[in-house]
């Protein structure tokens, strides 16, 4: 079900319902996307918390009107809604439908032997040399089970600010195991198919941008009050 959310044009300040949850976003960066190599061009954009890679929201055109938001965060709390498109850009603060969130009773569980990560030598594009490491499954029964080969990020240059983005998996505790790849938002971004026959998921990077938005959960919709919904993370 589509849900069209609220959106509050005000400042954080002037909220006063303490219990509240609240996530603040400090960058929007904007791809060009494709599916595979013969699927359509479209826009997608990343808000982030450069500091706090804890959640995060995909951008997604719905239509010529609207976008697709898709929030989510660690502890399993997901928002997809309908958002129309000039609303969200000029809002600073969103108010997410109590109805559009969902949540998983149980943490996932974290699996230190789930991916392999490993850290290529610089990149040579366009005369200017550029951080790039891989991603992989550690066992070829997840690859085999989910259809997804090898993963490549190349690093934008003078964004180590940045935390790594990690845009083909919805499982935040990945990053335990990825301790030691480059910071910086991701210059481009993709995947070779199983059978390692053509790219998919292909991002390349248009622009980013600092800003100063918030996303709030009202305090009649907690999720630690109200009745969970399961939700299972895809590898994706």
């Amino acid at each position: 079900m589509k849900y069209k959310i609220i959106l509050l044009l005000f400042l954080l300040s002037s909220l006063t319902m303490s219990s509240q949850k609240k996530y603040f976003f400090d960058y929007i960066i904007e791809y060009k996307f494709q599916a595979n190599q013969t699927s359509k061009v479209e826009k997608r954009y990343l808000l982030t918390n450069s500091k706090d890679d804890t959640y995060e929201c995909r951008v997604y055109e719905e239509d010529s009107l609207n976008f697709r938001i898709d929030f989510i965060d660690e502890i399993g709390i997901r928002s997809n809604s309908i958002i129309d498109k000039s609303e969200f850009f000029k809002a600073e603060t969103i108010s997410l439908l109590c109805e559009s969130i969902n949540y998983q009773k149980e943490k996932y569980k974290y699996d230190s032997g789930r991916f392999d990560f490993m850290n290529k030598k610089d990149t040579l594009i366009n005369g200017v040399y550029y951080k790039n490491y891989a991603m992989k499954y550690r066992k070829i029964t997840n690859a085999r089970k989910y259809k997804h080969g090898i993963s490549y990020y190349i690093v934008e240059n003078n964004t180590e600010f940045h935390l790594p983005l990690m845009m083909f998996s919805g499982v935040f505790d990945v990053r335990e195991t990825s301790k030691n790849i480059p910071n910086g938002i991701a210059k481009e971004i993709f995947s070779l198919s199983y059978d390692k026959k053509q790219y998919e998921f292909v991002y390349k990077l248009l622009q980013y941008v600092k800003i100063k938005k918030y996303f709030i959960i009202p305090e009649n919709c907690d999720p630690n009050a109200s009745i969970p919904l399961k939700f299972e993370f895809k590898f994706k």
